[in-house]
Parts: structure tokens; C-alpha cells; sequence
């Protein structure tokens, strides 16, 4: 058994802006004909960062990789993360539709960790968002929560009583840095 490196899919491993920008201003229309079929896919994979496959590849040797994703949208979630080709470097994928609670990544990571056994590894969440660390921190206070900030947003900022990150690195050489 090897300790679990949850890692968040969107701005973490995939530029979510990019393929924001590629589906243009009628973003939630653009959705709909990719989910329903009717314009061609995109190259998913073209939007990994640079550094991810080398890093999952890397990194799989001494952790179980858990991809923890967040969507609004289940189908266009599962083409992105189909498409991207990464999933044969993943030892499971977890896409949670809730925001908080029992339904959001603190309660899918802590129900994961219950499943399978957890051995008391150190195991260690990745995200962008401050609410999603400090929501795995409040619900799993034994895993180490790494912030990436790969590109400086608002959306991103500390706010109010968040419980902070245990590092913040900026891309993935950095993290392998501290695994």
C-alpha cells in the first residue's frame, strides 16, 4: 500500500482557462454541443500543462494517484478527462458533484480513505482553490494539503478564517519537490 496523492483535474493538471477560451463567449451553449455530440471534440490532451504526464508517471512509483475532480457537468468532465490520455497514470478517478459537506472532496477523499483500508500514510491533497483545501483540512486533518497556484487569480486568495494550505507550490516539479 502506498500513500494517496489525491490531485484536483481542473487549473491543477488541465488549463481549464484555455479550453474556456477555445469554446469562446457562449461557453454554456458550446457545452451543450460537446456533450450532445454535434461539433467535434477537441484535443483534450492538448490542454494538459506541460509538466503532467512526466510528473504522474514519476510520481505513481511511490503513491496512489486519485484524481478528485469537481463538475458541474458529469459528461463533459468524463470527455476531458477521457481525452486527456492520463487515465492509464491514475489508480482511480473521483468526480464529486457536491460543494461542501459529505458531498464534496473532504467527504469523497475521507470516504475513499475508509474504503480502501487507509494504512495512516501521509496522504496528500492538491487543488487551486482555498476552499477546497480548507474543506479537505477540516474533514481530514491528517492529509496534507498542497495548494498549486499555477497562475495567480482572485479566485485564489486566502479569505477570512480558511485553514491555510501546508505549502503552496506552482507547478508540479515543485510538488514532486515536497512529496
Amino acid at each position: 500500500m502506498k500513500p494517496v496523492l489525491f490531485l484536483d483535474f481542473d487549473r491543477t493538471l488541465f488549463d481549464t482557462d484555455q479550453f474556456y477560451d477555445w469554446m469562446g463567449p457562449n461557453r454554456f451553449e458550446r457545452i451543450l454541443e460537446l456533450v450532445g455530440g454535434h461539433i467535434e471534440q477537441p484535443d483534450y490532451a492538448s490542454y494538459l500543462y506541460p509538466d503532467v504526464v512526466s510528473f504522474l508517471k514519476k510520481v505513481r512509483k511511490s503513491h496512489r494517484i486519485v484524481i478528485l475532480s469537481f463538475a458541474l457537468n458529469l459528461i463533459l468532465q468524463r470527455k476531458k478527462l477521457r481525452g486527456s490520455g492520463i487515465l492509464p497514470l491514475v489508480d482511480d478517478v473521483i468526480i464529486s458533484e457536491g460543494k461542501d459537506g459529505m458531498t464534496g472532496k473532504g467527504g469523497a477523499a475521507k470516504e475513499y480513505l475508509a474504503r480502501i483500508g487507509d494504512p495512516g500514510w501521509e496522504h496528500v491533497f492538491v487543488d487551486d482553490l482555498p476552499d477546497n483545501i480548507n474543506e479537505v483540512k477540516t474533514m481530514n486533518p491528517d492529509i496534507r494539503c498542497i495548494r498549486i497556484d499555477r497562475k495567480s487569480m482572485t479566485q485564489g486568495m486566502l479569505q477570512g478564517d480558511m485553514l491555510q494550505p501546508d505549502a503552496v507550490v506552482k507547478n508540479l516539479t515543485e510538488l514532486e519537490n515536497i512529496l
